[in-house]
C-alpha cells in the first residue's frame, strides 16, 4: 500500500481583516512524488505548507497521513511524527546559534537516547552530498545564506523522514546553489520519499514531477 499525505477541504483566513488564504484546498501526495506548489510571495504558500506539515492547524479541514488526521494527534504523537516522519523546513533560520552545524544536525539524537558513531557518519554523508562537509565545525553565523540552506536540508533529513516539506528552497540563492538543492531533493524523492516544496521560482518546475499553481487564493 502506498503511503499517502492528503489535504481535505482546508480553509484558512486572516481573522483581523477576513482575508481568505486557503479555500477548500484538496490535494493528495504519494511516496516518490516531488511536488512544487508555485505562487507569488504572499499568496498563501507558506500557510499551506505549514498546514500540510502539521505545524499550523487550519480553521477547517483535515490533513491525513496514513489514515490519521494530523490535527487529532496529541502533542506527544505530533512531536514524534515531526521527529521521525514529516520534516518541515521553514524560510527562517532553524539553527541553534550556540551549536556548530554538526551539533545542530545531531541534536535530535541528543533528545532520543544519545549520539552514536552511525549518527555522526550519517551527518557527514549528508553534508558531503550537499557539498558543505568542510562547514561541519563552524557555527551558523559563519555560513552564507546558501550554505545555511543546504545545512537545513541535512538537518531536516538527519532522521531519514518519509516526508520533507520545504518552504522556498531557492530564495536568495545563486543558480548553482539552487541547482544543488533541487537536484538533491530530486534524488531524495527518487528513493521513494515524498518531497513538497513551495516557491515563486519558476525554475523549480524543471526538477519536480508534479506542479500545482492554482491551489491557493488571494481573495
Amino acid at each position: 500500500m502506498k503511503k499517502i499525505l492528503e489535504a481535505k477541504n482546508l480553509n484558512m483566513s486572516y481573522k483581523n481583516n477576513q482575508k481568505i488564504i486557503l479555500k477548500d484546498v484538496n490535494l493528495k501526495f504519494e511516496e516518490g512524488d516531488y511536488v512544487a506548489i508555485i505562487g507569488e510571495s504572499g499568496s498563501g504558500k507558506s500557510t499551506l505548507l505549514a498546514c500540510l506539515a502539521g505545524i499550523l492547524k487550519p480553521e477547517s479541514g483535515e490533513v491525513i497521513w496514513q489514515d490519521k488526521d494530523l490535527y487529532k494527534l496529541n502533542d506527544l504523537q505530533l512531536s514524534k511524527l515531526h521527529r521521525n516522519t514529516i520534516s518541515y523546513v521553514p524560510q527562517s533560520n532553524v539553527f541553534l546559534k550556540e551549536y556548530s552545524i554538526l551539533e545542530n544536525l545531531l541534536f535530535p539524537y541528543m533528545e532520543t537516547g544519545g549520539i552514536e558513531e552511525k549518527h555522526e557518519k550519517r551527518a557527514g554523508e549528508l553534508l558531503e552530498a550537499l557539498k558543505i562537509k568542510e562547514m561541519k565545525d563552524r557555527f551558523p553565523y559563519e555560513l552564507s545564506g546558501g550554505e545555511l540552506k543546504r545545512a537545513s536540508i541535512a538537518r531536516a533529513l538527519i532522521m531519514d523522514p518519509e516526508v520533507i516539506v520545504f518552504d522556498e528552497p531557492t530564495t536568495g540563492l545563486d543558480n548553482k546553489t539552487g541547482e544543488i538543492i533541487l537536484s538533491f531533493l530530486s534524488y531524495y524523492a527518487l528513493k521513494g520519499n515524498l518531497v513538497i516544496i513551495a516557491s515563486h521560482d519558476q525554475k523549480v518546475m524543471n526538477y519536480t514531477n508534479r506542479v500545482y499553481t492554482k491551489v491557493i487564493t488571494n481573495d
